[in-house]
């Protein structure tokens, strides 16, 4: 019967914690763009953080239809991002306006939430 009561408990923890609830429904708000990013556990001189924040840029680049083949990269220092962008025409300013908006770390694996402003 003790077990009957703290099923409720249980439940709702597991469903707040494991992976958030932005991972499967990303934001969708009028004047922004959103996407998520992952990394697992990295074994090389990497911080998980940028790489997640990379690859959800990767998927803003992809919607916003700009060709950063070249080179990206984001890193966030001192609580700013940094974005790294470059096409076959030079550096692309496309994503400059990217913010954190969300982080979590979930069974070793990082998640991020990023959006930009649309235009």
């Amino acid at each position: 019967m003790r077990a009957l009561r703290l099923l409720p408990a249980l439940l709702l923890a597991a469903c707040t914690t494991c992976p958030p609830r932005w991972v499967a429904y990303v934001p969708e708000d009028a004047g922004w763009l959103h996407a998520t990013g992952t990394a697992g556990k990295v074994y090389v001189e990497a911080d998980a953080r940028n790489l997640a924040l990379t690859r959800a840029a990767r998927c803003l680049a992809d919607a916003l239809d700009l060709d950063v083949e070249q080179r990206l990269s984001v890193v966030l220092s001192d609580g700013r991002l940094f974005v790294e962008a470059f096409g076959p025409e030079g550096q692309v300013h496309g994503l400059d306006a990217l913010e954190l908006v969300g982080q979590a770390e979930c069974d070793g694996v990082l998640w991020v939430l990023v959006r930009i402003p649309r235009d």
